[in-house]
């Protein structure tokens, strides 16, 4: 059986004051002005247990008139429950989302400050790793470090989800175009590899670490490998080999802006902003390291 991925929002089960494009992939909230009133949308099917990795980006087009808008997923409970009205997106249970209005994190009902606030015109990624339990999100292709752990004991399927305020508007991602954050996509390694099927990429894993153990100090592989480590949530291995490379190319691009990224993650702020520094002396015009 194929395996049936979210590629749009759900149309028939969305909220009824919410409007959805006839591409599926914008909706906004045109309804009562009422702060109270926060509805939610979700994707048309939930993300597969199969991929053990899922990735997606909201593009905030308006952030509403209260800049209230919320990124994250929640079971099928949650959404059916909780579909017109909700205080915000992870203040209920089994429900999780990153606010824009105050950069809080919320997690059935638990809520504590993680990252920048964010607005019209900024990209919202949402990562899960249902293998190693990680949720991080990214802003503007900047990974924000970790966001929480999803429970040892889930067993619902989870939706993308976007809760949005009067006048909000956003548009999904998942995949149909390439990714803000750059990880995902496959410009630096040049490889047609699917970097969110864990499966292929176990395979891939070991057919690197084979070809290393011939070739320890291939370039190709050691960037590709700590690639495959740093999307798998496999941090100090992907350092490891990002490290090892740096040693023979320490000019080499990807390698500076994926260790840096893993220090980051690993709450090594010193040693991720010397990564940046250096990836910003050789590339001025890299957005992605001057904005972290």
């Amino acid at each position: 059986m194929d395996t049936v991925l979210p590629t749009a929002w759900d149309v028939e089960g969305n909220a009824s004051i919410l409007n959805v494009d006839s591409d599926g992939l914008k909706v906004s909230y045109s309804g009562p002005e009422d702060y109270e009133v926060a509805p939610i949308i979700r994707a048309n099917h939930p993300i597969p247990p199969q991929c053990e990795i899922f990735y997606f980006e909201v593009k905030i087009l308006d952030n509403g008139k209260y800049g209230a808008t919320e990124v994250g997923f929640g079971t099928n409970k949650m959404t059916k429950d909780c579909a017109d009205i909700i205080p915000t997106l992870g203040q209920e249970p089994n429900s999780w989302g990153y606010h824009g209005d105050n950069g809080y994190l919320f997690c059935s009902g638990s809520g504590r400050p993680y990252g920048p606030p964010y607005s019209d015109s900024d990209t919202i990624g949402c990562y899960l790793n249902f293998r190693n339990r990680i949720v991080f999100y990214t802003k503007n292709g900047v990974n924000l470090g970790i966001a929480c752990h999803l429970p040892e004991d889930l067993n619902s399927s989870l939706y993308p989800c976007v809760g949005l305020s009067q006048g909000g508007s956003v548009e999904i991602n998942f995949g149909q175009k390439k990714f803000e954050y750059l990880t995902m996509n496959n410009d630096d390694v040049r490889l047609e590899k699917n970097w969110l099927n864990v499966k292929a990429l176990d395979i891939y894993y070991g057919e690197l670490t084979k070809l290393l153990k011939d070739q320890p100090n291939n370039p190709l592989a050691l960037l590709c490998r700590g690639k495959v480590c740093l999307i798998m949530g496999k941090y100090e291995d992907a350092h490891t080999d990002l490290t090892r490379l740096l040693l023979i190319e320490p000019t080499n691009e990807a390698a500076l802006r994926y260790r840096g990224e893993v220090n980051f993650i690993l709450k090594r702020c010193d040693e991720a902003l010397i990564d940046l520094k250096n990836l910003v002396n050789q590339r001025s015009y890299d957005k992605w390291a001057a904005d972290t």
